[in-house]
């Protein structure tokens, strides 16, 4: 019987280390992925925090646009108004 059963399971023990084997080589494979994927990730987040900080900067540029405005307006309001107190 050991004959046999020896004749049955050596074959399945030797399919079992080849598919080992190729588990081993595809975990190597799926690992180099993950660490690409990872510094991919790492460069999109990076380029996202900077995107966010650039679009921060337009608000505020955005911003000092419009108070300089104004102040630009009143500006030219009061120098009209003190042109006409102007003496002779």
């Amino acid at each position: 019987i050991y004959d046999r059963v020896a004749k049955v399971v050596a074959p399945k023990k030797i399919k079992l280390a080849e598919a080992e084997a190729e588990l081993e080589v595809q975990m190597e494979k799926l690992s180099c992925k993950r660490d690409e994927l990872k510094e991919i990730s790492d460069k999109l987040q990076n380029l996202r925090d900077r995107y966010d900080k650039k679009v921060q900067m337009k608000k505020g540029l955005e911003e000092n646009i419009e108070m300089c405005s104004k102040k630009l307006e009143r500006a030219e309001k009061l120098i009209g108004g003190l042109g006409g107190e102007k003496v002779s």
